[in-house]
């Protein structure tokens, strides 16, 4: 079977932790595409590692003001948490006395920033697009109840 060539177009999502796009066909179908943090490959939002994923990946490559991938090691936690289950992975690391925590949802794209603070309360950072109202806090409370069960040091 023959490959097929069609035409599309892409807009930057500014992003710190991937290198993301919207991606428009002239068919009609869009979807997000961005960098897997641990391996630099692409994903298709909600469809994972997909051939059209690396197609865009490959195309896009020489747009990208920084094309290089530097991956991160992220821990992932499974637990079934009050008949649920809880995925997510994250990177620690400490900035001064805090510790932070970059939290990845299961499909991979960054969620946010957590920061544990001194009075064992925690403080949500990192993601501009992120609207208050969207978050998971029953998600967030689980994830605060893992954490310190990981060591950074």
């Amino acid at each position: 079977m023959g490959e097929i060539e069609t035409r599309a177009w892409f807009e930057e999502i500014f992003n710190r932790h991937h290198c993301m796009y919207k991606v428009f066909f002239e068919n009609g179908y869009e979807n997000i595409f961005f960098t897997d943090v641990e391996t630099g490959k692409w994903i298709e939002e909600d469809l994972g590692f997909s051939e059209l994923a690396q197609m865009i990946g490959s195309g896009i490559r020489p747009f990208m003001r920084q094309p290089v991938h530097v991956p991160k090691m992220l821990t992932w936690h499974k637990q079934h948490m009050q008949g649920k289950l809880v995925s997510f992975g994250f990177v620690g690391f400490l900035k001064g006395n805090h510790k932070m925590y970059e939290i990845y949802n299961s499909n991979k794209k960054y969620l946010y920033t957590l920061v544990e603070m001194e009075n064992e309360e925690w403080q949500i950072m990192g993601n501009s697009s992120m609207n208050i109202q969207n978050l998971d806090s029953k998600f967030i409370q689980h994830v605060v109840e893992v954490l310190p069960l990981y060591s950074l040091i």
